[in-house]
């Protein structure tokens, strides 16, 4: 054996992305980077509770994007690149580190102090563009495409080296500017990415396992809604029979949130084609981010049983998760279907265009809504689809 040979086998370069798996297992250190973002959304899901107000809800969707925004490249770089090798693991210790910091400095940046999560952050983008520059380096015929990721990933550290020397304010549009210039690069390349794989013979789709990540994702932020459950609950101090209903609604909500994404997006792929692997992440950024803000939202209406609840809160809490059900009907656009699959799917999909508008009407009597009436009220709209679907997905199995 070559001692090249023997470096390559140890060590592990990046994958060619010529020889990309469109089906494999889902790693263990791919889920173990996973459980590191528990703590980022925990913090911004607790920023959200201790003030959910617009102000809040508009910063913590920006820091939410951000932070997204690294778990899709670290979630895409193994997905096209990663292997068992010594570097795989090195990079995604890196980045856990890196995250991690980041979720001890949201605090911070809350209170106004933005210069420590500005420098946490530029360690997770450095990193991210020294793993897609890196990948032009060891495989050549990948630069055609890279080559967007690292010029604009370059452009969005410098945005945020600048942000460090600057006001708060100004450091948040910086941020935003940097998001933009993160999001940009699977767009600006999506004629020359469809024209060269074209030309090889090939067309990029999305992996089975980059769609169960999503999912897997997916399931992290839902847990944050079991969490903020029980600890508005242990906020209680009288824990009367209505506390406990209350408690009841609201892993219920939790429920059938998980029932209308999974058996509407579960279990299926994308469609094949370039256009369908961007539909899958853009949606997602409303979709998680809105799923955080429910959490957040639940914690609060179950720490005061005793008063109304705020018009800006029923709204707040309304508006995500109107924004879940649709970005979930935008999934089902995108998702390969099964005959089994759309006895499901397409009798739900055109109720929940009718129960977003429901539960966007909710706050308009919200003055009339104490904390019981308001949960059950969503509850009860929730369930209908969840029953009407697993009624006809019954059916269906009957008649075959």
């Amino acid at each position: 054996m070559s001692k090249k040979h023997k470096v390559h086998l140890w060590w592990g370069p990046p994958i060619n992305f010529s020889e990309r798996r469109y089906e494999r297992k889902i790693s263990w250190l791919e889920l173990f980077y996973d459980l590191v973002y528990v703590a980022t959304i925990g913090q911004l899901t607790h920023q959200i509770a201790a003030a959910p107000t617009w102000h809040t809800l508009g910063y913590s969707c920006i820091l939410f994007s951000l932070v997204f925004w690294s778990w899709v490249n670290g979630s895409q770089y193994y997905d096209l690149h990663g292997n068992e090798g010594l570097r795989t693991r090195f990079i995604t210790f890196w980045q856990m580190l890196a995250i991690a910091a980041v979720a001890i400095t949201i605090p911070e940046a809350f209170s106004g102090h933005h210069q420590s999560f500005a420098i946490a952050f530029m360690v997770i983008e450095g990193l991210i563009m020294y793993m897609w520059w890196s990948v032009s380096f060891y495989d050549p015929s990948h630069k055609v495409f890279s080559i967007f990721y690292t010029a604009n990933y370059s452009i969005a550290f410098g945005l945020l080296l600048i942000s460090v020397f600057t006001s708060h304010h100004v450091a948040t549009m910086l941020w935003i500017a940097a998001l933009l210039f993160n999001l940009a690069p699977p767009f600006v390349a999506a004629r020359r990415v469809i024209r060269v794989m074209k030309e090889r013979g090939t067309v990029f789709t999305a992996s089975a396992a980059i769609v169960e990540r999503f999912g897997l994702f997916t399931i992290i932020v839902l847990a944050e809604s079991i969490l903020s459950t029980v600890s508005g609950m242990g906020e209680v101090h009288d824990k009367q029979p209505a506390a406990w209903v209350a408690f009841i609604l609201a892993i219920m909500i939790a429920f059938l949130i998980w029932s209308l994404y999974f058996d509407m997006t579960s279990e299926q792929e994308t469609k094949k084609g370039y256009s369908y692997m961007q539909w899958l992440m853009i949606l997602h950024f409303p979709l998680l981010a809105s799923l955080s803000i429910v959490g957040a939202c639940i914690k609060v209406i179950l720490s005061d049983m005793n008063t109304m609840l705020p018009m800006d809160l029923q709204w707040i809490f309304c508006l995500s998760l109107t924004t879940i059900l649709y970005c979930i009907i935008g999934l089902t656009k995108i998702m390969k279907e099964e005959e089994e699959d759309r006895s499901y799917i397409q009798p739900v999909t055109r109720l929940l265009v009718g129960v977003g508008v429901l539960i966007l009407l909710i706050p308009v009597f919200g003055t009339y809504l104490n904390t019981l009436t308001f949960l059950t009220i969503v509850a009860i709209i929730l369930a209908v689809p969840v029953i009407i679907g697993i009624r006809s997905w019954v059916k269906y199995k009957f008649s075959k």
